[in-house]
């Protein structure tokens, strides 16, 4: 073999070798980016499964069956936790997208505008002690709570795929703060 053909054999292993490694950084890369965003999906997922139990709170309450502490201490932990997760969600928001944390903000906010005072007045109702009690027609916060979550899950849907290109593209100034929403 002659140098000519030596080098030129060495440059198509060598062509050969950097296209593997380029593919293979390339196929790892975009796994980690699928990986975290599908993180993001069952994250985002919970947030709005807390926010869902936040609107049937006040509806817990008021269909409860009795007034034995027991049951007030089930509902009372109930509540905490829900609020302990709402904390927890909004940080987590926050931080992970400013658009989607303002939305986020937004949409508790007015969800808590409807559940406390729900809340409130389901605890000072007596107990259910009939089928028909349970019944609470258009009772509670739920047609509101679910216009906002419905906004909350269009605001989410803009995070992924195309439309989070799209998004970043129409998205306000930088650097602005959020304010914290109210339980």
């Amino acid at each position: 073999m002659s140098a000519a053909t030596d080098s030129g054999f060495v440059y198509t292993v060598g062509a050969a070798v950097s296209i593997a490694l380029v593919t293979a950084a390339g196929t790892q890369l975009f796994a980690r980016l699928r990986d975290a965003a599908e993180r993001r999906r069952n994250r985002y997922a919970g947030v709005v499964q807390t926010l869902v139990a936040w609107v049937e709170f006040p509806y817990r309450i008021r269909r409860r069956v009795d007034d034995e502490p027991a049951t007030l201490a089930a509902l009372a932990a109930l509540g905490h936790q829900l609020q302990e997760q709402l904390a927890g969600d909004q940080a987590w928001v926050v931080a992970e997208n400013r658009h989607v944390g303002r939305t986020y903000l937004e949409v508790r906010s007015a969800i808590g505008a409807e559940v406390g005072p729900a809340a409130s007045e389901a605890w000072a109702l007596p107990a259910a002690s009939k089928p028909t009690d349970m019944v609470l027609g258009n009772w509670g916060p739920g047609k509101l709570a679910a216009e906002q979550v419905a906004r909350l899950e269009e605001c989410i849907a803009h995070r992924f795929g195309w439309r989070r290109l799209r998004a970043a593209l129409l998205s306000g100034s930088k650097g602005q703060r959020v304010a914290p929403a109210k339980a």
